[in-house]
């Protein structure tokens, strides 16, 4: 069952004696997935019963974190992020290794890491459920060869990058929901002898859908045919979220926000792999400049439980906020920390929310993984009042003034109806552009006259997950969105006036954005064009409900592939927005219940939420 027959000895920073076990695993917690045939939904009933304890540790451990992305993953190498402290030290024990391919080099180095540290590690060991007790996470449940048992620990560390742990311990998660399918690509990389490096982005997978990752094993076998073999681990860049006592935002990074608790330092851009959903970006795409953004305690902590830490990306933040904190380097570090906080809570009988964090951050300063400034950081929000009117002084000047709205709407809200009210032409567009982004309807009539005035639509997005950068909406799509948003009843007729020029040649994110606009609305009158739009040529059918289906997609296209998802999303948009909007004939509901039944976790989850509404 594992290395070694019982738990080894580690010590925390400050000396004392910790307990440690990995469970190196996936954890299997989700055994009915959302494309699972109906007759697999049944339950059978159980009397309550005994488990029996497999292990008593100070901390455990569950998951390998980035380990399984930067080896069996196959993407060995760092796109972005800092490299120093603990992330310094293995890379140069894996390089030691010497292995010729360095994602075995990798793997064995984290064996030999977690054994010399003094951590007990458990192979062929699937995590299955959380011990609570009085809103306290007190283990782990395991699945092994020999039975289900539990992991009793003092501190539990979630590392399956998927919060799997702190969703089976009740914690409230973030995920792809009714409200949209954006998510960051993903893909099971072909293997070629002697390749040290593979990433691939052709698809969307959900880590929580047992029945998405069977699909998407047989569609990349179906894809690459001629490989010698495939990943043995699907590479996904945006997992469920914990929703902890702070969630980090896109305006948090942008405007260079400072906590009291830092843990760990990201560097990156917004490398979104797909479309963002953020008002921010829906008013001004992301830059492609790297940031340096920290992340505290409190976003790896989940509301309203003790006793656990998530990690990596698990962790509390916005999607459009993930890009920049996902990279393993600082997911490396992270990882450290997090181990480091549950060590120094076992060792004293603390709550992880109690432990010595300015010893810990002593400590990650001291080893390199934070800067020495770091130790002096207060919270930097909120903001001042002067610095908010001032950011509605200048909005054209950028993303930051925007961040600094964004993030206090309560101040910024009054100021930019004065600055509407006194301004003209291009300026009094930008207010009401904002306005109307922030679902403040004051410059409905001006955002309504610019849509109408554009005529045929600019040069729009179709789906792009490998090398996204900035815009996935184009200038007239933002109007329209933020028309919609205003909730003004002037906005339906601008709106369907678009409507009306699109067809399956037209870009996604033209249809995208009259979809949120009018969902926005729920207006019944925009029931029918939506219906006609979907009855035009090559609107619909795309829906992956039969392997057969599947194999026929995985035909086009190679690693980077976007057509099929481009299809797919622009359908399931539009009939998204026909539902809410009352649907007509039953044609919403009907291409709802068809990608419902998806082999593809997300589109399935998303439109069963979507139609849960009127249930």
């Amino acid at each position: 069952m594992g290395e070694s027959a019982a738990p080894q000895t580690s010590t925390c920073p400050e000396g004392g004696p910790v307990n440690c076990l990995l469970l190196a695993v996936l954890f299997g917690m989700v055994l009915v997935a959302a494309g699972a045939p109906a007759a697999a939904a049944t339950r059978v009933t159980e009397s309550a019963r005994d488990i029996p304890v497999a292990g008593d540790v100070d901390v455990v451990v569950v998951g390998g974190s980035t380990g399984g992305v930067g080896t069996l993953g196959m993407i060995t190498k760092y796109y972005h992020g800092y490299r120093g402290g603990f992330t310094a030290e293995a890379d140069k024990g894996t390089e030691a290794i010497g292995a010729r391919v360095w994602g075995i080099g990798k793997a064995e180095y984290w064996r030999r890491a977690n054994r010399e540290a003094g951590a007990d590690i458990w192979f062929g060991c699937l995590g299955c459920g959380a011990l609570v007790e009085g809103g306290v996470v007190r283990g782990a449940i395991v699945a092994t060869p020999a039975g289900r048992g539990v992991v009793l620990a003092k501190t539990v560390v979630d590392a399956t990058g998927n919060a799997d742990v702190a969703a089976a311990a009740g914690a409230e998660t973030s995920y792809t929901s009714g409200e949209h399918v954006g998510v960051q690509g993903a893909g099971l990389p072909p293997i070629t002898l002697g390749a040290g490096y593979t990433n691939t982005d052709y698809m969307f997978a959900d880590d929580t859908d047992v029945v998405d990752f069977w699909h998407l094993f047989v569609y990349a076998r179906g894809k690459f045919a001629d490989a010698y073999d495939l990943g043995q681990l699907v590479d996904t860049r945006e997992r469920r979220r914990i929703v902890g006592d702070v969630t980090l935002t896109p305006m948090d990074m942008i405007l260079d926000r400072t906590w009291p608790d830092t843990v760990s330092m990201h560097q990156s851009d917004f490398d979104s792999h797909g479309f963002t959903v953020h008002p921010i970006f829906l008013l001004r795409p992301p830059g492609r400049e790297g940031m340096t953004v920290y992340v505290p305690l409190r976003a790896l902590v989940p509301k309203g439980l003790d006793g656990i830490l998530v990690t990596g990306l698990g962790a509390s933040a916005h999607r459009d906020a993930v890009p920049v904190i996902r990279m393993q380097p600082d997911v490396q570090n992270q990882g450290y920390a997090a181990g480091v906080i549950a060590a120094t809570a076992a060792a004293s009988a603390a709550s992880v929310r109690n432990a010595d964090l300015a010893g810990v951050q002593q400590h990650l300063v001291q080893i390199g993984c934070l800067p020495k400034e770091v130790l002096g950081h207060k919270d930097s929000f909120p903001l001042p009042k002067e610095r908010v009117a001032e950011a509605v002084r200048n909005v054209e000047k950028g993303h930051q003034e925007l961040a600094v709205i964004l993030s206090q709407p309560e101040t910024a809200l009054p100021l930019l109806r004065q600055a509407y009210a006194k301004a003209d032409g291009d300026a009094r567009l930008a207010y009401a552009h904002i306005l109307g982004m922030m679902r403040d309807p004051t410059g409905a009539e001006t955002l309504a006259a610019a849509v109408r005035s554009a005529g045929a639509f600019d040069k729009g997005w179709n789906y792009v997950g490998m090398g996204q950068y900035g815009m996935s909406i184009s200038p007239l799509d933002s109007y329209i969105i933020a028309l919609g948003r205003t909730r003004d009843p002037g906005a339906l007729e601008p709106i369907l006036e678009k409507v009306a020029l699109l067809d399956a040649s037209k870009e996604f994110s033209h249809h995208r954005a009259c979809a949120m606009a009018l969902e926005a609305l729920a207006d019944k009158r925009a029931a029918r064009p939506l219906a006609d739009l979907l009855a035009k040529p090559g609107m619909t059918g795309y829906a992956t409900t039969t392997v057969d289906e599947a194999r026929r997609i995985a035909a086009v296209g190679g690693g980077t592939e976007t057509r099929p998802r481009n299809d797919s999303l622009r359908e399931l948009v539009v009939a998204r927005a026909l539902y809410r909007c009352g649907d007509h004939d039953g044609v919403g509901r009907k291409v709802l219940e068809r990608y419902a039944a998806d082999l593809r976790g997300h589109y399935a989850r998303h439109a069963r939420a979507v139609l849960a509404e009127r249930k």
